[in-house]
């Protein structure tokens, strides 16, 4: 019993530990779009949007939260991650086909995510061929 009760007290130790040092090295974006959007196959209304990058300690590319300003609605994706030595732009990418706006990149920093091309944009690239406008959103 005082064993398992030691087992307890250190697995919710750790919990607690990794979520601050998540919280604490992650890199953040505040940033307002315009237009409703997707984030993989779900349609975000305009606003704005927290973005954030991080895994574990270390600012990183391959998580990316997306989470509304009221903290209602929340995405986590898994991503491609790039670098991009030197720079300190933080911007949004969307493939935009008609009227429809597919999130393709986020950029903190130096940090670059992305996402991959889901089935619903594929049939409308493949309809609208073509043309695609790339539309972005950036921030200093």
């Amino acid at each position: 019993m005082k064993r398992n009760l030691v087992v307890l007290s250190l697995a919710a130790a750790l919990t607690v530990t990794v979520g601050l040092a998540y919280a604490g090295g992650a890199t953040a974006m505040r940033i307002a779009v315009p237009f409703e959007f997707y984030v993989e196959n779900q349609l975000l209304p305009a606003g704005e949007y927290d973005f954030r990058m991080g895994s574990g300690t270390h600012p990183t590319a391959s998580i990316v939260t997306v989470r509304t300003s009221d903290g209602t609605g929340l995405r986590i994706l898994l991503t491609r991650p790039e670098i991009e030595a030197g720079s300190d732009l933080s911007y949004l990418m969307f493939n935009h086909y008609g009227e429809k706006h597919f999130l393709s990149c986020v950029t903190i920093g130096a940090y670059k995510a992305n996402l991959k091309m889901v089935t619903l944009e594929k049939e409308l690239r493949s309809q609208i061929q073509p043309s695609r406008t790339i539309t972005l959103i950036a921030q200093k």
